[in-house]
């Protein structure tokens, strides 16, 4: 027991020997996050999040492709088989969206029936796009002005039945997933707070919670910036966030426990110990962020709706966290921690003394 007190007397005395102990190129080191947090809030503040279609709803319709030429020299005849088709197919759909003020969220082949033109199976193209709106005059009323526009674009003015009629669905959203996913992080840190306080030293709390939403509020910032689509699986993204910022914080803490207690450090400043520690564990956690990046970027490139937005929401939160546990955890553990205050020791008079006295 002595001498795990002495270890953490031993590690507090050399984290907290300076107040304002920054670590090198620490004021430096916040210029990237104080703008990603600055032009995230005039996005929030202005344009807002993308939102995608469990926030807005979404509508979908089936356009025909006359690969078998069932309508004649009259209609241009494509073939999804061709990526070249499929893409002048994609261009043009996105075309009369972004006309009509909305904008292509899923786009898969798929097949179609028209038994008035003896059209069986034939190759077809399912478009989901977002709604403009909640209200459902409004949404009928633009999927009727969409729906004109891709039979005049597709040429279809004389077989109306080539592209269906448009399917809407509204919201699916459900505002009570911010709450639960707040209070699934806000209790997580705080088991895992609690746990580094009575194992080490309360001061793990104050650092955490500056490091953890530091990795969140950057995380949302750039998935402002980089117009990633917000949908339901945000609750992913953020504790994923929260996990990857714990695990840094804590191994980095780990790290510096065990070079203290073999003598590595012995009267070493605070910030040499901060800077030192970083750097050793940077190799290990460069093949562990590796990795993840490479599971990420695989998965992004799925085209299987709601994994890529996850995927890349994802690849955000690792560039986040890696670049505030490299080079802003070391200040605040630097700075923040405080040395345990000793209990004090209260004086009692021995039996022996306290008979005479009573004599």
């Amino acid at each position: 027991m002595t001498n795990m007190k002495k270890e953490k007397l031993s590690l507090n005395k050399r984290i907290t020997s300076s107040k304002f102990s920054f670590t090198k190129n620490f004021l430096y080191f916040l210029i990237v996050p104080a703008i990603i947090l600055i032009v995230g809030i005039v996005l929030l503040s202005t344009i807002g999040f993308n939102l995608g279609t469990d926030f807005t709803g979404k509508s979908v319709v089936k356009i025909y492709i006359n690969n078998e030429d069932s309508f004649g020299e009259e209609v241009e005849s494509y073939n999804l088989d061709s990526q070249e088709d499929k893409d002048a197919i994609y261009d043009k759909i996105e075309l009369v969206l972004s006309e009509n003020g909305v904008k292509i969220d899923s786009f898969r082949t798929t097949t179609m029936t028209i038994s008035d033109y003896n059209v069986y199976l034939g190759q077809a193209v399912e478009v989901t796009y977002q709604n403009i709106s909640d209200d459902l005059d409004s949404i009928t009323a633009k999927n009727s002005d969409i729906r004109n526009s891709l039979v005049t674009a597709f040429g279809y003015s004389s077989y109306d039945d080539a592209i269906s009629s448009i399917d809407y669905s509204p919201s699916t959203a459900d505002f009570g997933w911010i709450t639960g996913t707040v209070a699934s992080i806000v209790f997580g840190y705080l088991v895992f707070a609690i746990y580094m306080a009575f194992r080490d030293n309360p001061s793990i709390f104050l650092v955490g919670i500056i490091q953890i939403a530091i990795d969140l509020f950057l995380t949302l910032g750039l998935i402002s910036i980089f117009r990633l689509t917000i949908n339901m699986s945000l609750a992913i993204i953020l504790i994923s966030t929260f996990l990857l910022s714990a695990f840094n914080l804590f191994y980095y803490y780990s790290k510096i426990k065990s070079n203290i207690k073999s003598g590595k450090f012995e009267k070493a400043k605070n910030s040499v110990i901060a800077d030192e520690t970083i750097k050793e564990i940077t190799f290990n956690r460069v093949i562990i962020y590796i990795a993840l990046l490479v599971i990420s970027v695989i998965f992004s490139a799925l085209a299987v709706e709601g994994v890529r937005e996850v995927a890349l929401g994802i690849m955000t939160s690792l560039i986040v966290t890696f670049y505030t546990s490299q080079f802003l955890l070391p200040s605040f553990c630097s700075v923040f921690y405080k040395e345990r205050k000793k209990a004090k020791t209260v004086k009692t008079k021995s039996p022996k003394k306290a008979e005479k006295v009573s004599e």
